[in-house]
C-alpha cells in the first residue's frame, strides 16, 4: 500500500475510465483460475485450522443428521513441526562484497538492512508468511513499499503480508521473480481517515467517496466479504501490471560504465555529452512496472512505481512450485493440500471406533414374554445398582444380556496406520515431533532427524531464495530513496561510501547472503567474530568484547584488558626464563665443542710428533746398525792377533747377551698386552677379569 508522495501527484486521474477498464479486463482474464486456487488454498486452511464443517463440502454427507462429528487434528502439529524449526533458525539479510568489492558499501548496506529489519519487525512478518503461504495454502506475497508518513523526503521501509485470498495474479507467471507477470490486483479494506493518512494529496478525494458501495462482488474469500459489518470500510485497490519506458542510456566506451539520464532537460543533456565526447547515448525500451491506485471505484493514481523501481514490489513465498503443470491450483501448492485425505480418513476411523465403543456400554437384553415383573425394566437398567425383577415361575434363562461383539484388534492396528500416513506424506518423523518412544542411540535419532528435515528442505530452499529477492528489492529501495543524510544517522555518523549509490553495485560487486539472526547488526558481529576465534583466527579479547552487547560493559573490557596484560607479562617472564635456559645450554654445548675440537687438534699435533719421533727412531737405528757393523770391522780387525778359542768364547759371549736381550724383550711385550687388556676389563667395568690379567702378567 505505497504512499504516494508529492513528486508523483501529476499521474492523478480524476475519472480513470481507462485505467478501471484496463483492471476490470484483467479481472476477468485471470479470476476463474484465481476462483479455483482460492477454493484449493481455502479447503488447505480450513483443514489446518480445525474446521469441522469441511468433510461434507468435499466427501459429502458420511454421517447422519445431529450425530456427533468428533476431529482429530494431526495436520497442525505438522505444520508447527516446521514453523517452529524455521522460527528457532531465522537467518538474517547480510551483504557480503563478490571478489574484491568494496567491503565497506556491503558493510553499510548490511547494517541499514538490519536496521529496517528489527525497526518493522520483519522476520516475524517472513515467518508468518512461510507458515501461512509455503506450508498451508502455497504462496503469499510479500509486499515491500515506502512509507512517507514520518519521513516525507526520504520514507520508511515497511513489509506486509498478502495473503492467498487478497491479491489475484496473472496464473501463467514461471519465474519466481515474478518478471513474466503480466498483473497483480491487490485489495486492502481501510477507513475513511487510513486512506487519507496514505494518500494526503487527495484527502478531499477521497473524503467524498462513498462506503456503502464497497461490496463489489470481488475477493470473494477475503473475511470483509462474509456478512461482517463493514460499512465504514473503504476497497483499497492496487493494481501493478507490466509495461515499457523509454530509457536515456549514457555509456562510456571507455570504461564500459552506464548510467541512466533522468533529467527531463535536453539542453542539460547535449551540454554533458559536449563535455564528456567519451560519453554516447543509447535510447532504448526497457521493461517496467506502473501502478493504477483505486478507492472504491475511483481512480486516484496511475503512474509508475513510487518507489522509483521497475520491479513488482511483491516477492512471492512459495510451497511447492510447479509452473508446467496446465492446472492452476495444482501448480502452487503448500504443505497441507497432500495431508487432506489422510487427516479425513484417520478422523472418520476415530470417529467409528468411538461409536463401536459406545455401544458396548448397553447392547440390551432379551427375555420370555411374561418373564419380568415390569417389562419396562429392560428401558431403565442405566447406571450402577439397577435390578431386574423376574416373576417367581420364570426360569433364570428366561432373560439374558445380550452380549457386544468384539472389537477385533485389527480394527486399532488400522487407525495407527492411518494416523501414520499423514507422518509417511509429510516427511515428518516422529523424532521431529519428540515422540519416538524407541531405544535407539542418540547418533542414530540425529540421523533420522536430519532424513526427516531434508524432506522438507525445498521449503526452507523457498524461504532463503525468497530473502535474497527481497534483500536484492531493498537495496534497490535504499539505493532510490534514501538521502547520504538519512544514510549518515542510520551509520552513526559515517557517510556513505563512493559506491554506495551506484546502480551496477547490487548487481556486480555484492551478493546478498542468509546471516546469523540476531538483533542488531552488533550482536551479528560478535556472532561472527566468536565463531572465527573458536577456529583459530588471532581476534584479541578487546576486539571481542567491544562487539558485545553487554551491561557494564567498559569496566568488563578494562578488567579483561589488565588481566590479559597480567598473563601476558606473566608468560613473558616465563618466555625469557625458558630463552635464558636455552641460551645457556646452547653456551655449554658451545663450550664443548671448542674443547673437543681443541682435543682434536691436540691429538692431530701429537700425530705429527709421534710420525716426527718414529722417522728420528728409524733414524737412530740405522745409525746403531751402522754403529754395529763398524764396530764388528774393528773387532775383525783386532781378532787378527787373537787365536781361535778366545773367538770362540767372545762368540759365546756375544750369543748369550743377545738371547738376554731377547727375552726382556718379550718379557716387555707381554707387559704391554697385560696392561691393555687390564685397561679394557676396567673400562667394561670387569674388576674380577681385570685382577686375573694382572696375575697372569706377573
Amino acid at each position: 500500500m505505497p504512499i504516494i508522495p508529492e513528486l508523483y501527484s501529476p499521474y492523478y486521474e480524476p475519472n480513470g475510465y481507462e485505467v478501471s477498464q484496463r483492471m476490470d479486463n484483467f479481472y476477468l482474464e485471470v479470476i476463474t483460475h484465481n476462483q479455483t486456487g482460492w477454493a484449493e488454498a481455502d479447503l488447505d486452511s480450513r483443514f489446518e485450522a480445525n474446521d469441522q464443517s469441511v468433510w461434507s463440502e468435499i466427501y459429502g454427507a458420511q454421517t447422519p443428521v445431529r450425530h456427533k462429528q468428533y476431529t482429530f487434528n494431526r495436520i497442525k502439529r505438522t505444520v508447527n513441526v516446521i514453523d517452529g524449526y524455521q522460527r528457532r533458525n531465522r537467518k538474517s539479510i547480510i551483504v557480503n562484497p563478490v571478489e574484491n568489492a568494496d567491503q565497506q558499501t556491503a558493510d553499510q548496506f548490511t547494517k541499514i538492512i538490519m536496521w529496517a529489519v528489527n525497526r518493522e519487525q520483519m522476520l516475524e512478518t517472513i515467518s508468518t508468511s512461510f507458515r501461512d503461504g509455503a506450508l498451508i495454502t502455497g504462496m503469499n506475497l510479500l509486499h515491500l513499499w515506502m512509507d512517507y508518513r514520518e519521513d516525507p523526503v526520504n520514507g520508511n521501509l515497511k513489509l506486509d503480508n498478502c495473503a492467498y485470498n487478497s491479491f489475484i495474479i496473472d496464473p501463467f507467471f514461471r519465474k519466481p521473480d515474478l518478471s513474466d507477470c503480466m498483473g497483480i490486483w491487490k485489495r486492502t479494506y481501510m477507513t475513511h481517515t487510513e486512506c487519507q493518512s496514505m494518500m494526503p494529496e487527495f484527502k478531499k478525494d477521497i473524503g467524498e467517496v462513498s462506503s456503502y458501495d464497497a461490496r463489489d462482488g470481488k475477493f470473494q474469500y477475503m473475511p470483509e466479504n462474509y456478512a461482517y459489518d463493514k460499512r465504514r470500510l473503504l476497497a483499497y485497490d492496487e493494481y501493478w501490471y507490466r509495461d515499457y519506458r523509454t530509457q536515456k542510456l549514457l555509456v562510456d566506451v571507455e570504461t564500459g560504465e552506464t548510467f541512466e539520464w533522468k533529467v527531463d532537460d535536453k539542453e542539460k543533456l547535449d551540454m554533458f555529452l559536449r563535455q564528456y565526447p567519451q560519453i554516447t547515448l543509447v535510447t532504448q525500451e526497457i521493461p517496467t512496472v506502473k501502478l493504477a491506485i483505486r478507492i472504491q471505484n475511483r481512480v486516484v493514481y496511475h503512474g509508475p512505481n513510487p518507489a522509483g523501481s521497475d520491479s513488482y514490489p511483491f516477492v512471492p513465498m512459495l510451497g511447492y512450485f510447479n509452473p508446467q503443470l496446465p492446472y492452476y491450483p495444482h501448480r502452487i501448492q503448500g504443505m497441507v493440500r497432500s495431508l487432506r485425505d489422510a487427516q479425513y480418513l484417520y478422523n472418520r476411523r476415530r470417529v467409528i471406533e468411538l461409536d463401536i465403543l459406545e455401544s458396548q456400554i448397553n447392547s440390551g437384553w432379551k427375555y420370555k414374554e411374561n418373564a419380568l415383573v415390569n417389562p419396562a425394566d429392560v428401558w431403565n437398567l442405566t447406571g450402577q445398582g439397577k435390578g431386574l425383577a423376574v416373576k417367581e415361575e420364570a426360569q433364570m434363562t428366561d432373560v439374558e444380556q445380550i452380549q457386544p461383539p468384539q472389537v477385533p484388534p485389527s480394527m486399532i492396528q488400522l487407525s495407527e496406520l492411518l494416523a501414520k500416513e499423514v507422518e509417511q506424506i509429510s516427511g515428518v518423523n516422529e523424532e521431529l515431533l519428540g515422540s519416538a518412544v524407541d531405544d535407539k542411540a542418540g547418533v542414530l535419532s540425529m540421523l533420522r532427524q536430519g532424513a526427516g528435515l531434508t524432506t522438507q528442505q525445498i521449503f526452507f530452499d523457498q524461504l532463503d531464495a525468497t530473502q535474497k529477492r527481497l534483500g536484492n528489492l531493498m537495496i534497490e529501495y535504499i539505493q532510490l530513496n534514501f538521502t547520504p543524510g538519512k544514510i549518515a544517522r542510520i551509520l552513526e555518523d559515517q557517510e556513505p561510501s563512493q559506491q554506495f549509490y551506484s546502480k551496477t553495485f547490487g548487481k556486480y560487486d555484492c551478493v546478498v547472503e542468509d546471516g546469523l539472526n540476531t538483533s542488531t547488526q552488533k550482536q551479528m558481529q560478535f556472532a561472527q567474530m566468536l565463531q572465527l576465534r573458536e577456529t583459530g583466527v588471532p581476534i584479541t579479547t578487546q576486539d571481542l568484547l567491544e562487539a558485545a552487547t553487554i551491561q557494564n560493559k567498559t569496566d568488563i573490557v578494562k578488567n579483561a584488558v589488565a588481566q590479559e596484560q597480567k598473563q601476558m607479562q606473566m608468560q613473558q617472564k616465563q618466555a625469557e626464563m625458558q630463552l635464558a635456559e636455552l641460551q645457556s645450554r646452547i653456551g655449554l654445548a658451545d663450550a664443548r665443542a671448542v674443547a673437543d675440537q681443541g682435543l682434536g687438534v691436540e691429538r692431530m699435533s701429537r700425530v705429527e710428533e709421534n710420525r716426527a719421533l718414529a722417522h728420528e727412531r728409524m733414524a737412530q737405528a740405522q745409525h746403531d746398525q751402522y754403529a754395529s757393523i763398524l764396530d764388528l770391522a774393528k773387532a775383525m780387525k783386532e781378532l787378527q792377533g787373537i787365536d781361535l778359542e778366545q773367538i770362540h768364547k767372545v762368540v759365546q759371549i756375544a750369543n748369550d747377551l743377545k738371547a738376554q736381550q731377547m727375552a726382556e724383550q718379550a718379557h716387555e711385550q707381554t707387559l704391554e698386552q697385560a696392561k691393555s687388556s687390564v685397561d679394557r676389563d676396567v673400562n667394561n667395568n670387569n674388576p674380577a677379569q681385570a685382577a686375573v690379567s694382572t696375575q697372569g702378567a706377573i
